[in-house]
């Protein structure tokens, strides 16, 4: 009798049954999971922080000892034209502008001054040339003397150009010239915040 070869139907036929006991789950066993993948980015808040960050430092709500002091010893140095006259209470004159510290903790003192006769580039240019203490002009120079002017500005700070000094503020009075100081001393432990946007913050005086 005449044998009949092997199909090539058969052969594939066995193949795929093997391949599919392959892919399925073992008997009794759970179904197939993948390997998770990696996480990316930055970790869950419940991780501990990324090692280098630290928290920033508590600044004291108030300026130290040193720092008040400083502030008091710095308006006692502050010399005007002669004919000035401390104004107790501020004196009711309405200044157009103020400055605006930017650092804390700081140690502030403020006075008021009149100087009848006065005129106010006459004033400022007094005070460019007669800073306070050991301290030093913001100024970039001085004004002519028949410049007519309602009011103007200048800073004093100590040779580190640090922001702390003295400003001094000119306006003109129905008599005269109305002088306003104000004073602040850093403390040790102030911080400065950079300014919005990068840069650097103008100096005491300047605007």
């Amino acid at each position: 009798m005449r044998r009949l070869p092997v199909t090539v139907t058969a052969v594939f036929a066995a193949a795929a049954l093997l391949a599919g006991c392959a892919g399925a789950p073992a008997a009794g066993g759970g179904a197939v999971t993948e390997t998770a993948a990696p996480r990316v980015g930055p970790p869950p808040a419940t991780q501990e922080p990324y090692l280098g960050s630290e928290p920033s430092p508590t600044v004291p709500a108030t300026p130290d000892a040193a720092a008040v002091a400083q502030a008091a010893s710095w308006l006692d140095a502050i010399v005007l034209p002669e004919g000035a006259v401390r104004a107790e209470g501020g004196g009711a004159v309405g200044f157009l502008s103020h400055t605006g510290w930017i650092c804390t903790p700081i140690a502030e003192e403020d006075a008021v001054w009149r100087i009848p006769g006065a005129s106010v580039a006459q004033t400022v240019n007094w005070i460019r040339e007669n800073p306070p203490a050991d301290l030093v002009s913001t100024a970039y120079g001085f004004l002519p003397d028949d410049t007519v002017t309602s009011s103007a500005a200048t800073g004093f700070t100590p040779a580190d150009r640090s922001q702390q000094g003295v400003v001094l503020t000119v306006q003109q009075s129905d008599d005269g010239v109305a002088v306003r100081a104000e004073v602040a001393a850093l403390s040790a432990a102030s911080v400065c915040p950079p300014p919005p946007g990068g840069g650097t913050w103008g100096l005491p005086g300047q605007g």
